[in-house]
């Protein structure tokens, strides 16, 4: 008790200036004052929007569930034709679009102008016909083969 007695004269018999100026050293800059309004300031608006969309969202649960249970024989299978109709929709798009696409991508490439991933393409098709002459050139040789033991084995054949 008495420390704490001797600790409160010593700050009183201090200069006055010298406590205001290094209070004036510790406080916060102006920056970080316009940093910390704003982010308080941010916060208690989201809180706000926040209770109010809860709020709003109760409310029109609250008021439309008599709603739904009474018409639920007639909203829910005119629900599920809507979510079918949009679903159909969006399906035939999407294969429009895409059978437009194919269509523009094997106009460009018979025209010889290179679409996007043609050199793929040919890369495929020198695979595939060196693989059709190899192929060719063994059954040759096997046709080769064979007809040269069959005049071995049977002369006159």
């Amino acid at each position: 008790m008495a420390a704490r007695d001797q600790a409160s004269r010593a700050l009183q018999q201090q200069d006055p200036r010298g406590v205001i100026q290094g209070l004036h050293h510790k406080s916060p800059s102006s920056n970080r004052m316009l940093g910390f309004v704003t982010l308080i300031t941010g916060a208690i608006v989201t809180l706000v929007l926040g209770g109010v969309t809860i709020g709003g969202v109760g409310i029109t649960l609250l008021l439309a569930t008599p709603v739904f249970l009474l018409l639920s024989p007639v909203l829910v299978p005119l629900g599920i034709m809507v979510a079918l109709g949009i679903g159909g929709f969006l399906l035939a798009s999407t294969v429009f679009v895409g059978f437009c696409s194919f269509v523009s991508w094997i106009y460009n490439y018979v025209r010889g102008q290179k679409p996007v991933g043609a050199d793929k393409i040919d890369a495929a098709k020198h695979r595939i016909a060196d693989t059709a002459s190899h192929v060719t050139e063994k059954a040759r040789e096997v046709t080769g083969y064979l007809q040269s033991r069959t005049q071995e084995v049977a002369p006159g054949a």
